[in-house]
Formats: C-alpha cells, structure tokens, sequence
C-alpha cells in the first residue's frame, strides 16, 4: 500500500463517521423543540433523542470497547440509558440532566472518533485489535458502526417527518 491509500482509508471512515449528507445525527435533530425529541407515536417507541443518544453511545463503545480496548469510564452514567436496550421518554428525562448536555456529549464522541480514526497508520486498518473477542479487523467495525449509524439516521428521519407531517425521505 502506498501512502496515498492511507489517506483514503482514513478520508473513507471520517466521511463514514459524518461527512456524508445522513451521518451526522446533530443535523437532523437541528430546530427540533424540546417536545419533539421526546416525542413518540406510541408508548411502546423510542423517541428521536434516544435515537440521537443511542448512535453516539454505540459509536463510543464500538471504538473505546472494541478497538481502544478501554474498559473504564466509557460512557457517562447518566447517558446509559442510550444503551442497547429500550428506554422510556421518561427514563430518557430522568437520566440525561439536559438535551444541551446530550449534544455536547454528541460532539465529544464524534470529535474522538475521528481522532482515533486520524490516529491509525497504513496497515492499522487491517488489524485486528487483542480487544475484538469476534476477531473483526477495525476496518470491519468502522464498517459495522457506520451502518449501525444509518439504521437509527433512518429512524430519526422518520420520526422527524411524521412530527412534521411530511413526507418520509424515499432515500
């Protein structure tokens, strides 16, 4: 491989992690109310801001967990409740302490990403970290947390065009 590729690489994942129109799940929730990013269909749905809090959690776990091997202090307690398992917009209330504070955290787990991704050399990106108990390379799960992000971008999109009773985004 050549330098140049390396470059590729590493421009590849930090458009993957927020440089193509869906990724960056800040801007979608950009000039919601508060009443919004809570707002649910149904009692048995999760809302836009958990959605928004989730990506960011999994984000963080996927790069601190797997590939940074960090096992302490990962995620902050009170953003837990964006974990894998579902949560109430009450929980959600309860836990956060602010939607500023959710979106400051936001920025922070994507400012680390990409740290971590600018961080990687030539030949990282086909290493599979001591930490990856699948033995996934950190390509594979860049890839895996990239379409992990696509999945709740679409939900929040969704979400968004029935508060605003538009259409939804065909694509």
């Amino acid at each position: 491989m050549t330098k140049n590729t390396v470059s590729q690489w590493s421009q590849a994942f930090h458009w993957g992690f927020g440089g193509f129109w869906y990724a960056d799940q800040l801007k979608e929730i950009d000039g919601l109310s508060e009443d919004q990013l809570f707002w649910t269909p149904s009692s048995k749905s999760l809302c836009i801001l958990w959605h928004t809090g989730h990506i960011a959690h999994r984000e963080r776990f996927h790069i601190g967990w797997f590939l940074e091997g960090q096992r302490e202090a990962l995620i902050p307690l009170q953003f837990e409740v964006f974990g894998p398992e579902w949560a109430s917009v009450e929980e959600v209330r309860a836990s956060i302490g602010s939607i500023d504070a959710v979106k400051d955290w936001v920025r922070k787990v994507r400012a680390q990403s990409h740290s971590y991704i600018a961080s990687l050399g030539e030949d990282d990106f086909h290493k599979i970290p001591a930490s990856s108990d699948e033995g996934h390379s950190i390509a594979q799960v860049l890839i895996q947390t990239i379409g992990h992000t696509a999945v709740h971008i679409g939900r929040i999109q969704l979400l968004r065009a029935l508060i605003e009773d538009r259409k939804e985004r065909a694509c």
